[in-house]
């Protein structure tokens, strides 16, 4: 039985052995450093959130800038700067709320890390 994990582990790579096909990235032991906490899962679910509002709208910023090449401010269809300008606003929103995120997330991994012995306490 050992014999046949050791090949298993040589053919595939995952240290128990478990795996046909490679290492799989949803096994603790294949990707260790994958292993998120609920709190930790939380914040990265917020922020993937604000990472598809925030596509959505550069895409429409693009957009909006595309249309206006070439156009000049007399002409009917000038940008609509009302919409640029609250698209922008928003985006802006967005980065600091990001931020926010982010600092939560570095506080939750230093927190795990002191659980675990790797860090000391502050």
């Amino acid at each position: 039985m050992r014999d046949s994990i050791r090949q298993n582990k040589e053919l595939n790579g995952c240290p128990a052995g478990l795996h046909s096909s490679g290492l799989d990235q949803s096994c603790s032991l294949c990707a260790p450093k994958l292993a998120f906490t609920a709190e930790e899962e939380a914040i990265l679910g917020h922020m993937r959130a604000i990472k598809q509002q925030a596509r959505h709208i550069t895409e429409r910023l693009k957009a909006l800038d595309r249309a206006s090449d070439g156009v000049t401010s007399e002409s009917p269809l000038a940008k609509d700067d009302t919409e640029w300008v609250e698209l922008n606003k928003e985006l802006n929103r967005l980065r600091r709320d990001w931020k926010e995120w982010d600092d939560r997330l570095d506080t939750a991994i230093e927190t795990k890390l002191i659980r675990l012995g790797h860090r000391q306490p502050k």
